[in-house]
């Protein structure tokens, strides 16, 4: 049993960013993006091309966090209008407070009480243009629903839960991730490889979202090595760029599982990316996940062959040969610590999504 639904119309290939005049379409459009001479030189090809954009909100951090979001909010609110199109020019992050400020309009009471209720006035939201242009293969974010939106303050982590927070457009330039620095590569791809494999061992997986997570998996276990060795490569930032969307379309059906709930701790505490955060711990919770499921075993063998326990040590050797630590206690917290979290993620919602038993 399952469904699927996506209405994100993906635009991909290199010189796909030479397409946003033709999308923008002579509306009014925001920009959502970082403070960065990179992204300042984007945002100038886009307005040569496109003509000015009516607002550029160039605060976005990576995990967005409310204070950010709050002024974005303000900035929107003091507009005389509202933009007709709202541009996530970025990572993951950039597309997601892109989103979350297109739903809310500028009204950040609202989006606050959205995101802490766990979608209530879900209504109330905005449904206007977003077109999203990622600058990293990983997130998936482009094609994916909602937006992830931390509270630090209070250790909270949110989502926006509508799909009017789907994008209209993703536009997947491979040119545009060129320039990402190896440490990111590496991270952004593993948070690739996370979203393909999360969707092949939650409870949610189907028939139509486990080819396109096993496709997904397989290219970033043959690509990423390749492309942490040769980062000016075009041929293969196209390839994960496009494992990075299709992990990211299986994602939207399925969501996330126990691999991100462990991460959050992990990123919140001790600042470790999201992509590592999630990333690192693969391998052992695919050793968890083999024999309790047989569709997932057929996904996971699709990925690494048919003896899943030489998977387990192929999947070790490839993040040994990225330089990722397995251990987490490399990251900054203790036997302790890492035992409590992986405990209270077993009695999260992502947590009991998995379909794997967790050696707790």
């Amino acid at each position: 049993m399952g469904t699927f639904y996506n209405p994100v119309k993906a635009i991909f290939g290199p010189g796909s960013f030479d397409r946003m005049p033709e999308l923008i379409a002579g509306r009014s459009y925001a920009v959502v993006t970082y403070a960065e001479p990179y992204f300042a030189g984007l945002v100038d090809r886009l307005e040569q091309a496109a003509g000015k954009a009516a607002i550029v909100i160039d605060n976005v951090r990576a995990n967005p966090d409310f204070p950010e979001v709050a002024a974005g909010c303000a900035q929107l609110a003091a507009l005389d209008a509202l933009p007709e199109v709202y541009v996530g020019l970025g990572g993951g992050s950039a597309i997601d407070t892109a989103k979350a400020l297109a739903v809310s309009g500028g009204d950040w009471p609202l989006l606050k009480e959205h995101l802490e209720t766990g979608g209530k006035r879900a209504d109330e939201l905005l449904d206007p243009c977003i077109i999203a242009v990622p600058t990293t293969a990983g997130t998936g974010s482009e094609v994916s629903i909602g937006a992830v939106i931390w509270d630090k303050a209070n250790d909270g982590k949110w989502g926006v839960r509508t799909p009017k927070a789907y994008a209209d457009y993703a536009v997947v330039d491979a040119e545009l991730t060129l320039s990402l620095p190896r440490d990111q590569t590496i991270s952004t791809g593993l948070d690739a490889m996370s979203h393909a494999l999360e969707s092949i061992w939650t409870v949610n997986r189907n028939l139509v979202t486990q080819p396109i997570a096993v496709q997904a998996a397989r290219d970033v276990l043959t690509y990423l090595p390749a492309l942490a060795d040769d980062l000016g490569n075009l041929d293969l930032r196209t390839r994960m760029a496009n494992a990075a969307m299709m992990a990211g379309i299986a994602l939207s059906q399925t969501r996330t599982s126990i691999a991100h709930q462990m991460s959050y701790p992990m990123t919140m505490h001790h600042g470790v990316p999201h992509g590592i955060a999630c990333g690192f711990s693969l391998p052992m919770i695919m050793d968890w996940a083999i024999g309790h499921d047989a569709l997932c075993d057929e996904g996971l063998k699709g990925v690494f062959g048919d003896d899943l326990k030489a998977g387990v040590k192929r999947f070790e050797r490839f993040m040994d040969s990225l330089g990722v630590a397995r251990d987490p206690t490399a990251y900054g917290p203790s036997d302790a610590d890492w035992n409590a979290w992986l405990a209270a993620a077993v009695e999260g919602e992502k947590g009991k999504s998995f379909l794997g038993k967790v050696p707790v």
